[in-house]
Order: C-alpha cells, then sequence, then structure tokens
C-alpha cells in the first residue's frame, strides 16, 4: 500500500556489513538520506546493529529526526555480537547514536541466550512501537529496508534477519522502501553461541497472571465456594479457548496461562473479567475490596520439561515480570505491557482497546514500566 504525503514514522532494518568500507557506504549514506528526505521522517525505530542500522541511525539524527533505539537484550551482549562482528571502527558510531536518541529500549533486559526470537522479538516491538507512535501523531508507519545485492542468500533463519522484517511488515499490507545496500563489504565475525540445554527451546508467546484481591482474608467455610465459582468459572473460560492454551497452572488464588496469540490472550482476559462480575457476596471480605486483578505480557520465553513433575513448562525472565504486573493492577481491570500493546497492532487486533496509563514501578522491584489499561470494545 502506498503511503500519503506528509511526515512519517520510519522502522528500520538492513544487512550488516563491515567497517572501514569507505565510497560503497558513503553511497548507501546519500541513498539513505534521500529515501528519509523524500518521507520527510520525523521518528524512526529500530536496533543498532553495524552496517544499515547504524547508517540510518546517523541519518535521521542528522536531520533532525528523534531516534528510539529498540535493542534486543542486553547491551554488553549486543556489543560484541551485533556491533563488534563488523569491526571496532562501528563501537563510537554505536555508542554517538546511543547517547544522542530520545529513548532506548530494551525487548528484553537479561542476557543473551543464542537465540533468534530475541531478535525477532525486537523486531514486532520495533514494528509495534513506531505503529503506536504513529498511530498517536495521525501519521503513517513506513519500513526502511536496506538490503543486500544477494538478498536471499543471507536468510539464514526463517524468523529473524532482514528478509524476514521485510515479510513481516508486508504481510500486514504495510509499506517497505528498499534501499540496496550496494558493494559493501559483509566479512562478518561472530562470537561463538552458547550451546541451549538439550531439550529446551524459545517460543514467543502472550502470558497471563491473575490473583484474586482478598483471597487471603477468606475464612475456610468460603474456600469450597471460591473453587467453585472463581476457579470453576475460570476453568470455564480457558476451556472455551481450547488449544489456543498452551499451558496453564494455578495456586492458591493465583492463575499463570500462555496463550499462542496476543489478541487471543486479550479475548481471555477480557472474558475471564466479564465473567467474575456477578460473584456471590460471601466472597468478599467485610470491608475489604475483593476480584480479579489480571496482566498479560508478550516476549519469549523458555519452553522444557519439568524435571519434578515430568509436565511441559514455560519459564523465564519474561514470565517473571508478568507475575509482577497483576498486583499492581486494579481490581476488575486488564493491565498490559507496551510489548504486548505493540503485538496487538502488529497482530491487527480489532476486539480490543487498550490506553496508556503511564509509567508505574512493578512489584519486588522489577523496575519501572509503561503500562496499558485494555478494555473490550
Amino acid at each position: 500500500m502506498a503511503s500519503s504525503s506528509g511526515p512519517h514514522v520510519v522502522v528500520y532494518c538492513g544487512h550488516m556489513f563491515t567497517a572501514g568500507s569507505g565510497g560503497p557506504e558513503a553511497a548507501l549514506a546519500e541513498r539513505v538520506a534521500a529515501e528519509l528526505d523524500a518521507l520527510d521522517a520525523r521518528h524512526g525505530y529500530g536496533p543498532l546493529a553495524c552496517g544499515a542500522d547504524i547508517v540510518i541511525a546517523e541519518a535521521l539524527l542528522a536531520r533532525g529526526a528523534e531516534l528510539n533505539v529498540v535493542l534486543p537484550f542486553a547491551e554488553e551482549d549486543f556489543i560484541p555480537e551485533s556491533v563488534l562482528c563488523g569491526g571496532a571502527g562501528w563501537l563510537p558510531r554505536y555508542e554517538a547514536c546511543r547517547d544522542a536518541a530520545a529513548a532506548v529500549h530494551f525487548a528484553t533486559p537479561g542476557a543473551y541466550v543464542g537465540d533468534d526470537n530475541q531478535f525477532a522479538y525486537n523486531t514486532r516491538l520495533a514494528m509495534g512501537l513506531a505503529a503506536l507512535r504513529a498511530g498517536e501523531l495521525g501519521c503513517e508507519a513506513v519500513q526502511v529496508a536496506v538490503v543486500s545485492d544477494k538478498f536471499a542468500s543471507f536468510s539464514t533463519t526463517g524468523i529473524a534477519g532482514t528478509v524476514a522484517d521485510i515479510g513481516l511488515w508486508r504481510g500486514l499490507g504495510r509499506e517497505t522502501r528498499v534501499i540496496p545496500a550496494g558493494p559493501v563489504p559483509r566479512d562478518l565475525t561472530f562470537p561463538p553461541k552458547k550451546a541451549i540445554g538439550d531439550g529446551t527451546k524459545r517460543e514467543i508467546r502472550s502470558i497471563l497472571f491473575a490473583d484474586y484481591k482478598g483471597f487471603s482474608r477468606l475464612g475456610e467455610r468460603e474456600l469450597p465456594l471460591f473453587m467453585a465459582e472463581v476457579m470453576g468459572r475460570i476453568a470455564e473460560v480457558l476451556n472455551g479457548f481450547g488449544d489456543h492454551v498452551e499451558f496453564r497452572n494455578t495456586w492458591g488464588d493465583a492463575i499463570y496461562a500462555v496463550v499462542d496469540e496476543p489478541g487471543t490472550a486479550a479475548a481471555i482476559a477480557m472474558a475471564l473479567q466479564a465473567r467474575l462480575t456477578d460473584l456471590p457476596d460471601a466472597l468478599t471480605p467485610p470491608g475489604d475490596f475483593a476480584g480479579m486483578r489480571i496482566g498479560v505480557h508478550y516476549g519469549p520465553i523458555w519452553v522444557g520439561t519439568d524435571r519434578i513433575t515430568g509436565n511441559r513448562l514455560w519459564y523465564g525472565g519474561e514470565v517473571n515480570r508478568t507475575a509482577r504486573i497483576e498486583p499492581v493492577t486494579p481490581v476488575g481491570g486488564v493491565y498490559c505491557t507496551e510489548s504486548f500493546a505493540a503485538a496487538l497492532l502488529i497482530d491487527g487486533c480489532t476486539d480490543c482497546r487498550f490506553r496508556s496509563v503511564g509509567k508505574s514501578e512493578l512489584a519486588k522491584n522489577f523496575g519501572e514500566v509503561e503500562l496499558y489499561l485494555l478494555e473490550s470494545i
């Protein structure tokens, strides 16, 4: 689809290449600047890998645009993996762009674990953030991609990389402006990857946590009623979504579920709150508020085998992060992370809406994050 005239938000990607390429890089920089001028790019979102990413980021800054850096994991791992692999000459340029950026987002704050899903997740977050900003400004988001002359030969995986990024964006019906990389050298040297434990892999999923405020004040007499009315209704809702709920667990009043798609996870959260609106009065302790609080998130998580029970198990830092959202959620509400809201936009979900409630300090010192109130339409 063709973009309209006027300013645009840019989400960018491109192939990495070696530092010190001289004339070919200078010519590429001119092509990038001309494309950004044609788009009147005012805001840009993307990573800072060596090569195309940094060239585009420098061009955005040179034209006075707002640069928003989106990195897939901790900087101390990103630099050797995605910056120094193209030569030491990229490091000062990376640092200059990072320091001049309006914001630096980390898709996940943890380490690189040799998993392409971390890069794929970062791409989806950058796209979602660009779409969010474009929606706020009433303009369009356009992808700018620097592509090697040997386009197809550099697609080493189906889930990450420039080719995959272009396919994802175009699959959403959005426009990509392709810029040829030209004869820049690609003599990259990557650090060795550490092996992942046997039988363990990473997947990008939606994560839901919920708990019942007031549960700890219920008496022994009310517990069977709680299990029948609250947990029974929750089970009915989850069962209604079938195999979309890939994992579920509970302890006491807490619910943990892994769902395949963000739109489905949002629908489940909305259905849970709707199903729990008319609970018996006995489940509200005297002088207290009672009801379910739900937090949802989207990110890469480990899936393997529980060594104690032998069952399938989903776990990791993003699961822990989600568990810290529901304690700051109001009773009867659903809060989601910025990455979940971005994923809803990328997936084209039209059954719900969200609005920012600002930054909130998560429970148990898990940091401050932007949260959104999720509501049915």
